[in-house]
């Protein structure tokens, strides 16, 4: 899977999860997204994992605090 295609479902899950569209260019940090809260944190790290077919631990889950953080976090699970 290519980085765009990674980025391109990350922002899908993205907008599904905080309830808004999000461009694909758009970095979106959890910080300064009000709808991005502890709760919906937790929805879209299974969505990711179901969808890329991958783990997070504890530690990588309180790490992804924004959409690069998640596509490059993948990418890095995805790497041969």
């Amino acid at each position: 899977m290519t980085r765009s295609q990674i980025q391109a479902a990350v922002v899908n899950l993205l907008s599904i999860t905080i309830g808004r569209q999000i461009m694909q260019t758009e970095v979106v940090t959890r910080d300064a997204e009000p709808a991005w809260d502890s709760l919906k944190h937790i929805e879209l790290i299974l969505m990711l994992e179901e969808e890329f077919g991958v783990q997070f631990s504890e530690k990588e889950m309180a790490a992804l605090r924004s959409s690069d953080k998640i596509v490059n976090a993948i990418e890095g699970k995805n790497a041969p």
